[in-house]
């Protein structure tokens, strides 16, 4: 591999943009540091043309106005693998919409690839094995200056691309799926401009927080909004601020001295032990708080249960003739409307009142479907 330029000034960034934009597909990637910020952030951008390979550094250079005119220009397809997460990333943070998108992932698994992981999927179709590392998939990124090993690492996420996905786009239009995934293209272009902010931290999302009662959970409340706090001053993930094992050990046990509580530490204790025992006191001469009661989930009746069975098997055999993950052949939520009520047929394909199923679902299988939920009634 030829050595990735790493870009950290503002003018050499505004020449590479330029000539950047001239180029007809571009793969790109990013790297955040998510596991070692309160709000994770993009802290490095890998960007390949058809010569070179460029990590820009967007702690560095301030202005990425470039950066947003190249991923706008549909005329520009830009190669991403699994890109989800860097769609929503790149609007969430600098407002960038992408355009021309071609997702090797997407791609990977409308080619029958069941986990397609990138070190996977480049093997499968390129014979090429790329550096792989937990160590530094888990790193923090935002961390300066970037490692040798680092830099190989980025720059290996984004070197094949390109290649992978002229490779993919004619295995595609050989067995006929490529405007297929040239739909989910333009759905996931549509979920990185609609990315909203992240949801609000929520106390009863800690995992075990059902077990407590209304006071328990009072406390609880009162020591995750300490812990929010404290993340969001000191910069770090919540979870590394204070385990919710903890959180949970002091809601059932309030009592318990603070430099007997397992998994806290000393420090911590030391630091935050008068707020956490307020915050205590607080909740336990409170009301206490009620869970939400949650909807008495209603069993399904035998007629329905047998058509949920018939539309099942219909799309797992649909799947296996044409090895593609049953998921991907109609929507489980359309299937399941179906079931309960078979005469939802013409809203469940008129591209309006079920917004799930694709276009290029209902021409390839509506058909079978329909004579499918027939026979079931």
């Amino acid at each position: 591999m030829t050595q990735p330029h790493l870009i950290s000034d503002q003018d050499r960034w505004e020449q590479v943009a330029r000539r950047l934009s001239g180029w007809a597909e571009l793969a790109i990637d990013t790297e955040a540091n998510s596991m070692y910020a309160y709000r994770g952030r993009i802290c490095l951008i890998q960007i390949a043309s058809g010569e070179s390979v460029y990590l820009l550094d967007p702690l560095a250079v301030s202005d990425l106005s470039s950066l947003g005119s190249i991923l706008s220009n549909p005329s520009i397809t830009k190669v991403m693998h699994g890109s989800d997460y860097d769609l929503r990333s790149f609007n969430r943070e600098y407002g960038f919409e992408v355009n021309g998108l071609f997702d090797t992932e997407t791609s990977a698994r409308f080619l029958g690839m069941v986990s397609p992981n990138l070190a996977a999927v480049l093997l499968h179709f390129l014979d090429v094995e790329i550096p792989k590392s937990r160590r530094l998939q888990r790193s923090n990124w935002g961390l300066r200056p970037l490692s040798g090993e680092a830099v190989t690492y980025a720059a290996a996420d984004v070197q094949h691309l390109i290649h992978l996905a002229h490779k993919q786009r004619l295995l595609l239009q050989e067995s006929g799926r490529l405007e297929w995934v040239e739909e989910e293209f333009t759905r996931l272009e549509a979920t990185g401009r609609a990315a909203a902010e992240l949801p609000a931290p929520d106390f009863l999302r800690v995992k075990g927080s059902d077990r407590l009662n209304p006071q328990q959970l009072a406390v609880l409340k009162e020591l995750f909004n300490l812990r929010e706090a404290e993340a969001e001053r000191v910069d770090q993930p919540p979870y590394r601020v204070m385990g919710n094992d903890v959180l949970l050990h002091l809601a059932a046990n309030p009592f318990t001295p603070l430099d007997r509580v397992p998994g806290l530490s000393p420090h911590l204790a030391r630091r935050l032990g008068a707020k956490m025992r307020a915050g205590i006191q607080r909740a336990i001469r409170g009301p206490g708080i009620q869970r939400p009661a949650r909807p008495r989930r209603v069993p399904p009746a035998r007629e329905v249960q047998a058509r949920q069975q018939k539309l099942k098997q219909w799309r797992s055999d649909k799947g296996t003739a044409l090895a593609l993950d049953p998921a991907l052949i109609w929507p489980a939520a359309s299937l399941d409307r179906l079931a309960h009520d078979p005469e939802s047929w013409e809203t469940e394909v008129d591209g309006i009142g079920a917004p799930e199923v694709r276009a290029w679902q209902r021409g390839q299988f509506a058909g079978e479907l329909e004579a499918v939920l027939r026979r079931s009634d």
